[in-house]
């Protein structure tokens, strides 16, 4: 139970994070500063990262 949560916080947080990005990328309509970037950013690198964890655990 514990592995199919944490896959599906993982999966989640991945494309949310993309999502994000994507829509900051499409959509923002002046420049955006490089911390603003690195929230969704980070936020899909850990969903990947605990993916990739829970694939090889």
């Amino acid at each position: 139970m514990r592995k199919f949560i944490s896959m599906t916080l993982g999966t989640m947080m991945a494309i949310g994070g993309a999502s994000v990005g994507g829509y900051m990328f499409l959509y923002a309509s002046q420049p955006v500063k490089m911390i603003i970037w690195a929230m969704p950013i980070s936020v899909m690198a850990l969903g990947v990262a605990i993916l990739w964890e829970d694939m090889r655990g």
